[in-house]
């Protein structure tokens, strides 16, 4: 099972890819998982809270093109073929 994971802004930059897949993950909990064990601290650091290790507040991340709650919908399941976007609010003016 192959998810296909875009990041953009801040995450782009974490990553240093606009684009991953990851394999044998099954919830929103599982990727963000991977992908922390995939690009390291940087990508750490961009995600979750270095004291609590809680999920930062301004990590948006949407599933097929809907915008998925956090934390309340980390457990959303994902499916073959999935495309999860990550990204922070966005300002527009």
């Amino acid at each position: 099972m192959a998810i296909t994971v875009k990041f953009i802004g801040a995450f782009h930059d974490a990553a240093g890819v606009g684009e991953t897949k990851i394999d044998n993950v099954r919830t929103v909990k599982e990727l963000l998982n991977a992908l922390v064990k995939k690009f390291g601290n940087k990508l750490k650091n961009e995600m979750f809270d270095s004291a609590t290790s809680k999920l930062l507040d301004w990590v948006f991340v949407s599933l097929n093109g809907k915008n998925v709650k956090l934390p309340e919908e980390i457990q959303t399941s994902l499916s073959d073929g999935d495309v999860v976007v990550i990204y922070p609010p966005l300002v527009g003016g």
